[in-house]
């Protein structure tokens, strides 16, 4: 685990009672208009979803809302998204956080506004992380980053940078 990763709830600090009481009480509310309804994702939809993203250089950001780098990185996360999304990248997260946890993933998504798919992680996927990178065992922030053919290029399992994340982009996006 990095030295400035989360990995696990348990480590983190607890979420107020009402917004765990919250988020389990009431189904998700919309938290912006990009985010209409936040959706579990599996493994095997990810791999689905860079793979349905061939020609484009693909970013996907693993994060918790009560991940202290999570949360420090996220700006950059979306400074990158607007500089090059008409550029030829395509980018989604997933939040770690447990479902429970719905309504501080959309007090998240309020402050940060990203204009790019947020997913939850699947809790029914036993195997999530295994799946999505071998031996990641969920240490958080994660990003990895797939070129145009769909290869993995990066996976950056701890804070990353403005400055890390968009020359890696930049170096993958064909010639304009």
């Amino acid at each position: 685990m990095a030295a400035s990763g989360c990995r696990n709830r348990e480590a983190a600090p607890t979420a107020t009672a009402a917004a765990t009481t919250k988020a389990s009480a009431s189904p998700a509310q919309p938290p912006s208009a990009a985010h209409a309804e936040i959706r579990t994702v599996s493994a095997k939809q990810i791999k689905a979803l860079v793979d349905d993203s061939k020609g484009k250089v693909v970013v996907v950001n693993f994060w918790a809302s009560w991940c202290p780098p999570c949360v420090r990185e996220f700006p950059a996360i979306n400074k990158v998204y607007e500089q090059y999304h008409d550029k030829g990248v395509n980018m989604f997260a997933v939040s770690m956080n447990s479902p429970e946890e719905t309504a501080e993933v959309e007090e998240f998504l309020q402050t940060y506004k990203p204009r790019f798919p947020i997913y939850l992680a699947d809790p029914q996927d036993k195997t999530f992380n295994e799946s999505v990178l071998e031996k990641w065992f969920g240490e958080m922030p994660m990003t990895l980053v797939f070129d145009t053919t769909g290869k993995r290029v990066l996976a950056h399992r701890s804070e990353i940078t403005y400055q890390q994340l968009s020359s890696k982009v930049e170096a993958l996006l064909p010639p304009q």
